[in-house]
């Protein structure tokens, strides 16, 4: 498990679906993060329940 409250911009997460997507902003609350999942250019809210943890290797 992933604190949110610690995640920073850049930093890239592993989702519960397998991909992986890149924080664009914290949103602070340590529940939600704004991100772009890889290979797509949208920006996306993704809850906290989605998050797998950090993708060290991505």
């Amino acid at each position: 498990m992933i604190n949110l409250m610690t995640v920073e911009p850049g930093q890239k997460l592993r989702l519960k679906d397998g991909t992986i997507a890149e924080v664009v902003e914290n949103i602070g609350d340590g529940i939600w993060v704004q991100a772009r999942r890889a290979g797509d250019s949208d920006e996306e809210l993704i809850h906290c329940e989605e998050i797998v943890g950090a993708a060290e290797d991505a």
